[in-house]
């Protein structure tokens, strides 16, 4: 067994990661307790972690404010924070086997879509890197002859960081930008997925990066809120970022505002993908869609959860797209030709059959609608791709964020009529439309109430890199990656100098 104490474990993880990780050293929770994550595939265990409370919050914020405020990280050279981050990098790639066989066994999804999000980190985290060296602040050299501007932009301090379960290496994109430009971080990971995060420390640490720069406490489910508010009210915390279900954000806003802090979150999404009747190819389209909603079982912001369908080609359409998602696998998350892995959790699949039971009364259904039978399938915690037909727009299953893999159909006469039901929701995510007509695409990118708008793709991020993430409405607050990543982390300061009187 590895260290993780998972069976499948391969490759090399030299940390240990049942501890905390605060101000350099790993240590055990002030309460002495501990609890077990397992795998939501067959039940093994994954690990066992520390449950801390908001003792062990204030002791890795402590150690977080005495890095920013005294030590030698925000005073070192964007060079010598950038060779850091790119060394880390370096070690993530090494190790990229076993953290994605750790993500697997930890969250229950497919072992080749988490070392694609292992390689994501790293690329992210030498991107900041190079951006590091080469941006620039401003001066004001020539309006007034006695006097020069400068604007500069300083690290906004101590960032507190809750992850989501679901991408527990995204806090590479979500606070490393922050780490990168000199703050320190005190990071609460999801009780379910806290090993890589901890690996992650370690990494950081054999990288060269100081103590005190980056804290991990880890919590169970009854102490995770308590953690995650005492680090979000927190009065020595500049900022908090989060990754997770609204209304969660919304508590954590609350906590926020009692300081006043500044806030970045990424939250849920309802999003739509639209197949207009010109669309480049039908089956193209048909294989997206179905790849927008069983990628991660569903369990994703970004999950294509409404597709709209142009009414002259919804019959075509629909059949291909059934084609796609019969075709998806159930299976063990370290499998090659698994698809689907596991939801989450028992509860998770409960939500998921409640919701669906309740679709069942106001749409028609297509496919899945229930747990799968299979004996090889019995130990975990699986939903059957599910997809609806002509969903009203207002029912619950067209307008909830329902974190499983559930397919919602609409019929549109239009591109106004498309436009107006990609806008019907509270969430504003993602969005994305096929169609080979230039005019349609621009009044679908640029009407379309989305923070990131695909174009004949969906969720492909391979094709234009280091793009800005992040929602409208109440899918969150503020930009990731690219530059605007960096700059969420970057406090304006104007500094006015009169040299000669």
């Amino acid at each position: 067994m590895g260290a993780s104490g998972m069976t499948h474990q391969t490759g090399h993880l030299p940390t240990p990661i049942g501890k905390n990780f605060i101000n350099g050293k790993w240590m055990e929770s002030l309460g002495g307790r501990t609890y077990q994550r397992h795998s939501p595939y067959d039940q093994s265990l994954v690990g066992t972690y520390q449950d801390s409370d908001a003792s062990d919050a204030e002791l890795a914020i402590e150690a977080a404010r005495a890095a920013f405020d005294s030590g030698p990280w925000p005073r070192m050279s964007a060079a010598e924070r950038g060779a850091v981050l790119k060394r880390a990098a370096s070690l993530i790639r090494e190790r990229s086997d076993a953290l994605s066989t750790l993500m697997a066994g930890e969250v229950g999804q497919p072992k080749g879509e988490q070392l694609k999000a292992v390689n994501g980190a790293a690329d992210v985290l030498e991107y900041y890197a190079a951006l590091l060296v080469s941006r620039r602040d401003e001066a004001i050299y020539s309006q007034h002859p006695d006097a020069l501007g400068i604007i500069a932009k300083d690290p906004v301090g101590v960032v507190g960081t809750l992850t989501a379960w679901n991408t527990p290496l995204s806090v590479t994109h979500k606070s490393c930008p922050g780490m990168a430009v000199g703050c320190t971080l005190v990071v609460k990971p999801a009780h379910q997925s806290c090993g890589a995060i901890l690996q992650l420390a370690g990494i950081l640490q054999e990288a060269g990066l100081p103590p005190g720069v980056f804290n991990v406490v880890t919590s169970a489910t009854d102490n995770g809120a308590l953690v995650g508010q005492a680090i979000a009210g927190s009065a020595r915390v500049d900022m908090v970022t989060f990754t997770g279900s609204s209304n969660t954000g919304k508590a954590v806003m609350r906590a926020a505002a009692e300081n006043l802090k500044r806030v970045k979150l990424e939250l849920g999404g309802k999003s739509p993908q639209v197949v207009f009747a010109d669309a480049p190819s039908l089956d193209l389209a048909a294989s997206s869609v179905a790849k927008g909603i069983v990628r991660l079982s569903g369990q994703s912001c970004q999950a294509g959860s409404r597709v709209l369908v142009d009414r002259k080609i919804k019959e075509q359409f629909v059949e291909l797209l059934l084609e796609h998602i019969g075709a998806a696998k159930m299976g063990d998350p370290l499998a090659e030709d698994t698809v689907c892995g596991p939801l989450v959790s028992e509860a998770q699949v409960e939500r998921v059959e409640t919701l669906v039971e309740e679709g069942k009364k106001v749409a028609r259904l297509l496919a899945g609608g229930k747990r799968p039978e299979r004996a090889d399938l019995a130990k975990g915690f699986f939903f059957e791709p599910t997809v609806f037909d002509n969903v009203p727009p207002d029912s619950r299953i067209a307008q909830e964020e329902i974190f499983g893999p559930v397919l919602c159909i609409l019929t549109f006469d239009g591109v106004e009529e498309a436009i107006r039901l990609a806008n019907d929701t509270i969430f504003g995510l993602v969005a994305g439309c096929w169609t080979r007509d230039l005019g349609t695409a621009m009044a679908f990118g640029t009407r379309v109430r989305a923070g990131m708008v695909w174009v004949n793709g969906y969720r492909d991020h391979s094709i234009l890199k280091h793009m800005p993430v992040g929602g409208f409405n109440q899918s969150g607050i503020g930009r990731e990656v690219g530059p605007e990543g960096l700059d969420a982390f970057l406090e304006t300061k104007s500094i006015m100098i009169r040299h000669r009187f």
